[in-house]
């Protein structure tokens, strides 16, 4: 025996059942947590002090440096680390530092010997700041950008 429904019918039952649906569903639980970390925290820890060139100096926002002999272009990095299984701080850290090994990578390749203005630069927003940089922490990955301008200074 087959039982046939008016097509009103079958509809307002599909859309009550898809209300009910996206009425029991939890909420979605993506984050994006804005952080200021110190730089610091980045910059003694020992993987830093392995990879960073010392050849290629590093100068935060306002910082004082010696005076400038040639202007080789600006350039920004952003890289994101998957969160998994790292803390907040922990993950900031190692995106942050392979945000500042691909700023001397590319002084490196434009022949620069330092960078000057460097800043948090999260979404192509300047936040200048010479003790701390922005960090985005997300429950599966973690975004640091830094921004600079690749110069040559004297020794």
């Amino acid at each position: 025996m087959t039982f046939h429904l008016p097509f009103k019918v079958s509809l307002a039952a599909a859309m009550t059942g898809a209300l009910i649906m996206l009425a029991t569903a939890g909420p979605a639980q993506a984050r994006n947590t804005f952080l200021m970390q110190p730089l610091s925290e980045v910059m003694t820890q020992p993987e830093a002090q392995e990879k960073l060139d010392p050849s290629i100096r590093l100068y935060f926002a306002d910082q004082q440096h010696p005076a400038i002999q040639t202007r080789r272009g600006g350039f920004y990095s952003s890289n994101k680390v998957r969160a998994a299984l790292r803390t907040d701080d922990e993950s900031c850290r190692l995106a942050a530092l392979q945000s500042l090994l691909a700023l001397q990578e590319r002084a490196r390749q434009v022949g620069a010997n330092a960078i000057v203005n460097i800043t948090s630069y999260y979404e192509q927003r300047a936040n200048p700041d010479s003790q701390r940089y922005e960090c985005r922490a997300g429950n599966v990955v973690t975004e640091v950008a830094f921004k600079g301008d690749m110069v040559t200074m004297g020794q």
